[in-house]
């Protein structure tokens, strides 16, 4: 397998050629024009057998990667494991050509448990800007209202509420553009209320869930679990270690973030009365049994999305919804609080 791998900047790209006989560098502008040059490298080499390989670098790396990826098997790595891979070689060189030597082997070694990238569509590189917009309001206005609290003088109190009265404005003006935004596409329209109809899930949580569903193919539940960091993490080993299971830190952590307050609200109203009942008979912990319905919810959102069918109440649950689905976004946001 023939593999060229991109370390990535906001103006340049350090490229590294690696096949089975030889290797060779090359040093690209961040744009359309770099990628043709690529082009041309890729000609003058007389490759076939390829893969890109590049870091997901916030979001240096989306033209490149949309580009070459209508020609080209592309995969863009999560970069902790990069980091993680260097670790282990005892790498004490960093630098931009050293990062994407690094890539290439990285990819070399390990490229068929990788999966090719697909440039995302309009429509969801547009829900994706505005939900990063949304929780960027979201946390500048947990910034201003703790400057707010720490202030002494009525003058400063004054400024930061019309800041934050400011910003509560903008946020409600980005919740309803994601909900028209939604409600243009049939299909993501159809999803999205699927996804409403699961208990403590609302309809600031759901756009979030329904986008990172579509970012990419997820095989199984197993995956999706995976991405969203909620798998356990095991330590054992002979018979000294054994650590208790705790929540793998790989992962999402906005997507095992957004998991956390419906899980919250569905403990606290009760909406998986015989999962809450067996762990608390066990005499598991409050947290625990938290974690335990945020996995169900992540289940039952894969499953839901995969099937298009709504919520089955007579599946998961067995009794009323003490609170209609309206109020648990207004609750989540009290708490959040």
């Amino acid at each position: 397998m023939n593999v060229i791998a991109l370390d990535i900047s906001k103006a340049t790209a350090d490229c590294h050629l690696k096949t089975a006989k030889k290797t060779d560098n090359l040093k690209i502008s961040n744009d359309i024009s770099g990628c043709l040059k690529i082009d041309e490298w890729i000609r003058k080499h007389r490759i076939r057998k390829l893969i890109i390989a590049m870091e997901a670098t916030g979001i240096y790396y989306e033209t490149i990667a949309n580009y070459l990826s209508q020609k080209y098997d592309v995969v863009v790595i999560n970069p902790l494991k990069i980091k993680e891979y260097g670790k282990s070689l005892f790498n004490r060189t960093k630098t931009d050509k050293a990062d994407a030597i690094l890539i290439a082997e990285y990819a070399y070694r390990h490229h068929d448990k990788l999966d090719f990238y697909i440039a995302p569509k309009n429509h969801q590189y547009h829900l994706h800007k505005l939900i990063a917009l949304y929780s960027q309001l979201n946390l500048q206005i947990t910034q201003q209202k703790n400057r707010k609290h720490a202030s002494q003088d009525d003058f400063t109190h004054a400024v930061h509420n019309a800041i934050i009265q400011t910003l509560e404005e903008q946020m409600s003006l980005t919740q309803n553009e994601i909900e028209k935004m939604i409600k243009k596409n049939n299909e993501l329209n159809q999803q999205y209320r699927n996804l409403l109809t699961i208990p403590s899930i609302g309809n600031k949580t759901a756009p979030i869930i329904l986008h990172y569903l579509n970012s990419r193919d997820f095989k199984n539940v197993n995956k999706f679990m995976a991405f969203c960091g909620l798998v356990p993490k095991i330590e054992q080993s002979g018979e000294s270690v054994n650590k208790k299971c705790s929540l793998s830190r790989y992962g999402h952590k906005k997507l095992k973030a957004a998991f956390f307050y419906p899980a919250l609200v569905a403990y606290n109203y009760g909406y998986f009365p015989n999962l809450v009942k067996n762990l608390e008979t066990a005499k598991k912990p409050k947290m625990v049994i938290i974690t335990a319905i945020m996995r169900k919810l992540a289940k039952i959102c894969y499953c839901i999305h995969k099937s298009g069918q709504p919520f089955d109440k007579e599946r998961h649950q067995k009794q009323t919804f003490k609170k209609p689905i309206e109020q648990i976004e207004q609750t989540q946001e009290t708490q959040k609080e």
